[in-house]
C-alpha cells in the first residue's frame, strides 16, 4: 500500500468517528440523554459505512472525475445525497426487511442516522478533496485530532451518565 492509501483509510475512520459523535450529540441535544449502547450503534453503522458507504464515495469520485465535473461542493452534495443508501441499509440491519425502508430516513430515529451520514459525508468529502488535489494535509489532521478529542470527551461523559 502506498502512503496515500493510508490517508484515505484515515479519512474514512475520521469520517466514521465524526458521524458517531454527531449521532450521540444530536441525541443528547434533542432528548437530554447520551446514547448508552455504543456497541449497538456500531452494529448498525460500522459494516454499512465501511462496505457500502466508502464504496459509494469512491464510485462518486470516479464518476465525477470521468465526467470532468470534479468540484468540492459538487462532490460534497453527491456524498450527502448518496448517504441515503446506507441509511436505508441501517433499517435493514435493525431488522426491518420491508421494501419501504426509504420511509425510515425521515422517521424520528432515521433523522439521527441522516445526521450521522451527513457529517460523515462532509468529513470524507473534505479529506478526499485534500488527498485528490494533493493539498496540505495538516489542517485535516488537526481537524481529525479535534474530532477524536471530542469523541473521547463525549464517551467519558457517556460513561459517567450511566
Amino acid at each position: 500500500m502506498k502512503r496515500a492509501d493510508f490517508f484515505y483509510i484515515w479519512v474514512a475512520i475520521t469520517g466514521y468517528i465524526a458521524g458517531m459523535l454527531t449521532y450521540i450529540i444530536s441525541l443528547w441535544v434533542t432528548s437530554g440523554r447520551f446514547f448508552i449502547n455504543l456497541e449497538l450503534l456500531m452494529t448498525w453503522t460500522l459494516v454499512t459505512f465501511f462496505t457500502v458507504g466508502t464504496s459509494i464515495f469512491f464510485l462518486c469520485v470516479v464518476l465525477l472525475r470521468a465526467i470532468r465535473r470534479y468540484y468540492f461542493w459538487l462532490q460534497t452534495a453527491v456524498f450527502i445525497g448518496v448517504g441515503i443508501i446506507p441509511i436505508t441499509m441501517v433499517a435493514f440491519m435493525m431488522g426491518s426487511f420491508s421494501v419501504s425502508n426509504f420511509k425510515f430516513v425521515f422517521s424520528p430515529e432515521g433523522v439521527y442516522f441522516l445526521m450521522f451520514f451527513t457529517s460523515t459525508a462532509l468529513i470524507c468529502s473534505y479529506g478526499t478533496w485534500v488527498a485528490q488535489k494533493k493539498l496540505n494535509k495538516k489542517p485535516f489532521l488537526i481537524l481529525s485530532a479535534l474530532i477524536g478529542a471530542a469523541f473521547i470527551i463525549v464517551m467519558k461523559l457517556n460513561a459517567e451518565s450511566i
